[in-house]
């Protein structure tokens, strides 16, 4: 087998969310895989510098790679739905070197933990925006793009291990992922045979700045920890390079509808 079945040269890849956590690792996975150009949606309050330049210290060709950002809020109270094709989906089909996405990642994602009998309406409406409409519309508004223009399109989402499992006082969040399970279910199945592949990676217990409340607290970090049979809370970096590569590339051409979990064994358990 040859390694250029999971070689991404030539590829451009938009991702949301990647400036930090499984995000950053996914985009440095990308990078190593010798792709062309990552179009980096970020926070208007958070300076993707850094994230460029390590992306592009990432890549084996870092004189050509090209790291492209677009800053665009995905919050309800800044971000209409009808805004994305022009502030994100035109923006970056401009940035491409070549017009053209090749992967989507939707990786943006929020949370807000409450009980559900006080759970704010206005943050109950947040955390479905972000985690699911946006995802929703910019997979509808690429994946025309791709089939318009005849690309072998690789689209793929960021779940969760509460897309199978609740999640104790953090229902609304449970809910988009569970969610996004059947909407990639759907849309796979809608446009594989347009050569295009919907799937999904789902991280178990990952310490990233999302988890840090529950990995700080002894209890809680050990009452996840004695369920996980590798033994450790995942790495945001490394766990995430290969899962994201294998969707990305050739390698999965045949993988449609699929979410892999990413969690050490926590839901065999």
């Amino acid at each position: 087998m040859s390694a250029d079945l999971f070689s991404l040269k030539g590829k451009i890849a938009l991702i949301t969310g990647a400036t930090n956590g499984i995000g950053k690792g996914m985009a440095i996975g990308l990078a190593e895989a010798n792709i062309d150009q990552i179009i980096v949606v970020h926070r208007p309050k958070t300076d993707p510098k850094a994230t460029v330049e390590l992306l592009v210290k990432s890549s084996p060709r870092p004189d050509d790679i090209v790291v492209s950002t677009i800053e665009c809020d995905l919050s309800i109270d800044t971000l209409k739905i009808e805004e994305i094709e022009e502030k994100i989906v035109q923006k970056a089909i401009n940035l491409s070197r070549s017009n053209k996405i090749d992967i989507l990642i939707n990786n943006a994602g929020i949370s807000h933990r409450s009980g559900f009998l006080d759970y704010p309406d206005h943050k109950f409406d947040n955390v479905f925006f972000v985690n699911f409409r946006v995802p929703a519309k910019l997979t509808q508004l690429v994946g025309k793009h791709m089939i318009d223009n005849k690309v072998r399109g690789k689209i793929i989402f960021t779940a969760s291990l509460t897309t199978y499992l609740g999640s104790y006082e953090n229902s609304v969040y449970s809910s988009t992922k569970s969610a996004l399970k059947g909407f990639i279910l759907s849309i796979s199945n809608e446009w594989a045979s347009s050569g295009i592949n919907v799937n999904g990676i789902a991280p178990g217990w990952i310490k990233t700045n999302m988890t840090d409340v529950l990995y700080n607290n002894s209890v809680e970090n050990k009452k996840r920890l004695d369920r996980i049979p590798a033994g450790r809370w995942g790495d945001p970096i490394d766990d995430f390079k290969g899962p994201i590569v294998f969707l990305s590339s050739d390698a999965s051409n045949y993988v449609s509808g699929e979410i892999i979990v990413v969690d050490g064994g926590y839901l065999g358990f």
